[in-house]
């Protein structure tokens, strides 16, 4: 990576008067969560709609939260600012207290599989809310632009997250940048049309007990994510709610409808896992929810299919998965996999380009320039890559100097980032331009990938 680079730090903005923003870690008391944790999570579950949690189911987030070493930023009104308004003495009464914040912000990294020799350290940014009694007053892009200036100072080269509402996070510089399809399996009514595979039968799938499965699943995840491009590494969350000892619903406990197998390959390891719940004797057809299914092996994810397809009184199974899984077509009739829905997973916001691209996929060997326009200033530049034997080679330049250039936004470029979508795509959209001589199809065959990339990872 060239070593005379740095991306510029982005300004923070400021907050409306009345409002200050602080960050703590969360932690605990005597086996409950803190007051500031509390009343923070409290918040977040609020304005996302979700259930008011108990103490106790609290508490266990709150260890959770503690294992991945996250932070949280919360914007908090002051009460002296609230008691002058006319509004405040209604909120002295009935309102949240003002530990509650209006506005909560939460990341903490993991690493991002991009393609390259290995997967390079990523922000990630989950529990972003304003009380709706708060808005328009800058909170968002005050507690966004000081995570990405966090960010930057702290030298890393990208920041990602997933969006509960698409029009928000453009303007911040995050593109889309991997989808999952929403998928129903039917896997038949009866003997005689049950799914049917085209290949023979290879190895052995167990129904296993799920709560031994903790270890199992972190190694076969860990050659997940260093093979699958899109892969982001997991949360502690997940350790325990694919292992059956946290219900999602009740926000920990045992989840006693659980289910799990593993498929044994020849050689006597595990190749994969999948998980799964029955969704009840009343929903009609009778249904799966598959959680995971995660596989080191292509042909465990064969056999795990023909597994689910041979359950008894199971009739459809639905489940989130790669836009390109190749299910579909090893199955004998793929009209029993319909993908009912495509929606955008994980976004990502270039921080650092060189060390982002030198971190990627390559499709062949090419050169060319792009000019970077960045709305918060951070990575806008012109940057050449020189690609030889799928490695890139990135340098900043004051102005264009190979024959080949091309202009774009940090937010395209984060949607190009892990070859989710082709440049020739973007340039038809608009949001790539280059000059009347630029040879588009060398561009793309560099940097388009063969495959769409795939997060398992949700958060």
């Amino acid at each position: 990576m060239s070593s005379d680079y740095a991306p510029q730090m982005p300004d923070v903005a400021p907050l409306a008067e009345g409002l200050a923003s602080r960050s703590f870690s969360p932690g605990m008391e005597a086996e409950r969560a803190d007051a500031a944790t509390a009343a923070f999570t409290r918040t977040v579950e609020f304005n996302f709609y979700e259930k008011w949690l108990t103490e106790q189911q609290t508490a266990r987030e709150a260890q959770l939260f503690m294992q991945d070493q996250q932070r949280m930023y919360g914007v908090y009104l002051a009460p002296g600012f609230a008691a002058l308004e006319p509004w405040g003495e209604a909120l002295e009464q009935v309102g949240f207290s003002y530990e509650h914040p209006v506005g909560t912000f939460v990341d903490y990294d993991k690493t991002l599989n991009a393609g390259g020799a290995e997967p390079l350290p990523a922000r990630l940014i989950t529990g972003v809310t304003v009380t709706p009694s708060f808005r328009r007053r800058g909170i968002l892009k005050h507690m966004m632009t000081d995570s990405l200036h966090r960010a930057v100072a702290e030298g890393l080269a990208v920041t990602v997250l997933t969006a509960s509402e698409g029009s928000i996070y453009g303007r911040f510089g995050f593109g889309v940048a991997t989808r999952d399809a929403k998928v129903q399996v039917d896997l038949g009514q009866s003997a005689a049309d049950r799914l049917q595979l085209r290949a023979g039968a290879e190895g052995q799938v167990l129904m296993v007990d799920p709560t031994k499965l903790e270890s199992t699943i972190k190694e076969v995840f860990a050659d997940f994510h260093t093979s699958t491009r899109g892969s982001l590494g997991r949360q502690a969350w997940y350790w325990k709610s694919r292992s059956a000892q946290w219900d999602p619903q009740e926000r920990g406990g045992w989840n006693r409808n659980l289910r799990a197998a593993v498929h044994v390959l020849e050689d006597g390891t595990i190749g994969g896992y999948v998980t799964y719940s029955h969704r009840g004797w009343e929903t009609e057809p009778s249904t799966i929810a598959v959680g995971d299914l995660i596989v080191r092996s292509e042909i465990s994810r064969r056999e795990l299919w023909r597994y689910l397809g041979g359950l008894d009184t199971v009739e459809r199974a639905t489940l989130r998965a790669p836009v390109q899984d190749p299910t579909p077509h090893a199955l004998t009739n793929a009209r029993a996999w319909s993908i009912t829905g495509v929606e955008d997973m994980l976004w990502v916001r270039i921080l650092n380009p060189v060390a982002a691209l030198e971190a990627r996929a390559w499709s062949s060997d090419g050169e060319f320039s792009l000019s970077l326009t960045d709305p918060l200033g951070i990575a806008a530049g012109t940057f050449t890559v020189s690609v030889s034997g799928g490695i890139a080679q990135v340098t900043s330049t004051q102005s264009a100097t190979t024959p080949q250039h091309f202009t774009l936004d940090v937010e395209t470029l984060g949607s190009l980032y892990l070859g989710d979508v082709s440049v020739l795509t973007m340039r038809d959209a608009g949001r790539i331009t280059a000059g009347d001589h630029a040879d588009w199809g060398a561009f793309a065959a560099t940097f388009d990938l063969a495959t769409a990339p795939f997060c398992a990872t949700h958060f």
